[in-house]
C-alpha cells in the first residue's frame, strides 16, 4: 500500500476544446469532472498498474463532498480530514487540435494551525495503520501551516520507516531539503531556485540531482524535463532515461504519473534502472490521453519497449 497525500486537492474540470482561442467563443466537445490534484493522479497510476493506493488530504465544504464522492465512485479510497473551507477547484483546457493544454489552478483556502495539526496526526496514523511503503507528498500547501510544520511532518513519516517521496516547490521544497532521508522528484524549472541555477539538459540535470542529494543527504532526486528525459541521482546509482516521441495530447498530470509508477515499481522490489524505465513510459503513455492517470496499459507497454537508458553516467 502507497499512501498518496495531497495537501491541497482540487476538482478538476477538464474540457477539450478544437482550435481553443483566448478572447474568444469556444464550444467544448468533452467535459471531464474528476476528483484532482497531483496525489490524485499518483494513486490513478499506482493503481493502473496494479497497485494499491490511499488517498488523504483537506477537504471541506460542498465541493469537498462532490471531490469525495467522485473519489470513491473511481476507486480512489480516501481518508479525509474536513475542515470549513471550501475546497478548490482546477480548469484544464485541452485543444484537442494538438496545442497541448493549460491547466488554471484556483488559490488553496486557509485553514488554521489546529487544522493543520489534526490533518498532519491523520497522515502518520494512516501510514501507520496500514504499514504503507511509501508516502508521496505532491503539490502545494494551503494557505496557513509554515514550512516547518510541514518539514515536522515529513520528519514523522520518515520516523516510521517508510519512504518519504516529495513533489513540491517554492518554500515547501525548500522545506523538504531540511529533512535528510526523502526522496525528491522535481522538474528542472522547480529545482532551479534551490539549485541556483537554470536546469535545461539532462547531464546538467544529473550533475544538479548528484550535488543536491549529497548537500541535502536525501535517498534520492529525481529532475524531469519533460521530453529531454530524466536525470535521477539514486541508492545504487545514477542514470539517465529519455522517454520515445508519442502523440501528445495532454501533458497534465505526467509528472504525477511518472512518481506514481516510479513508487509503484520500487515498492515491487525492481532495481531503480527498472523503475525509472517504468516510471518515463507512464509518463509518456499519459501525455497520450485526456485526464491525469488514464493511460492505457497498451500505450504503456509501447512506450516502454521504446524508453532508453544511460546508466552511470
Amino acid at each position: 500500500m502507497i499512501l498518496c497525500v495531497t495537501p491541497n486537492p482540487a476538482l478538476d474540470r477538464t474540457l477539450v476544446v478544437p482550435d481553443f482561442r483566448f478572447h474568444g467563443v469556444s464550444r467544448a466537445t468533452q467535459v471531464l469532472i474528476v476528483a484532482g490534484g497531483k496525489g490524485l493522479n499518483v494513486a490513478r497510476s499506482i493503481i493502473r498498474l496494479g497497485g494499491r493506493a490511499l488517498c488523504t488530504g483537506l477537504l471541506g465544504g460542498h465541493t469537498g463532498c462532490h471531490f469525495a464522492q467522485l473519489a470513491e465512485a473511481e476507486g480512489l479510497h480516501g481518508e479525509w480530514t474536513w475542515h470549513a473551507a471550501e475546497t478548490r477547484c482546477a480548469t484544464i483546457v485541452v485543444d484537442s487540435s494538438g496545442h497541448d493544454a493549460s491547466l488554471i489552478n484556483e488559490p488553496g483556502p486557509l485553514v488554521s494551525d489546529e487544522t493543520w495539526q489534526q490533518f498532519a496526526q491523520s497522515v502518520v496514523t494512516c501510514a501507520a495503520m496500514h504499514h504503507v511503503s511509501a508516502v508521496t507528498f505532491s503539490g502545494s500547501v494551503l494557505a496557513g501551516p509554515t514550512p516547518a510544520m510541514f518539514a515536522a511532518l515529513l520528519d514523522a513519516c520518515r520516523a516510521l520507516g517508510t519512504e518519504v517521496w516529495v513533489d513540491s516547490s517554492g518554500e515547501w521544497l525548500r522545506a523538504a531539503a531540511n529533512v535528510p532521508g526523502v526522496n525528491v522528484k522535481v522538474n528542472g524549472e522547480e529545482i532551479a531556485a534551490l539549485a541556483g541555477c537554470i536546469v535545461e539538459a539532462p547531464a546538467d540535470a544529473l550533475d544538479v540531482a548528484r550535488n543536491l542529494r549529497t548537500q541535502h543527504r536525501w535517498r534520492r532526486c529525481i529532475i524531469t524535463l519533460g521530453q529531454q528525459g530524466v536525470a535521477m541521482a539514486g541508492v545504487n546509482g545514477s542514470g539517465i532515461a529519455q522517454p520515445p516521441t508519442v502523440p501528445s495530447v495532454s501533458s497534465i498530470g505526467s509528472g504525477d504519473v511518472f512518481l506514481g509508477a516510479l513508487v509503484h515499481r520500487l515498492s515491487e522490489g525492481a532495481s531503480e534502472a527498472d523503475a525509472l524505465c517504468s516510471a518515463v513510459a507512464a509518463g509518456a503513455a499519459n501525455a497520450m490521453s485526456v485526464g491525469g492517470g488514464r493511460f492505457t496499459l497498451e500505450d504503456y507497454r509501447t512506450a516502454l519497449a521504446r524508453t532508453h537508458l544511460i546508466l552511470g553516467v
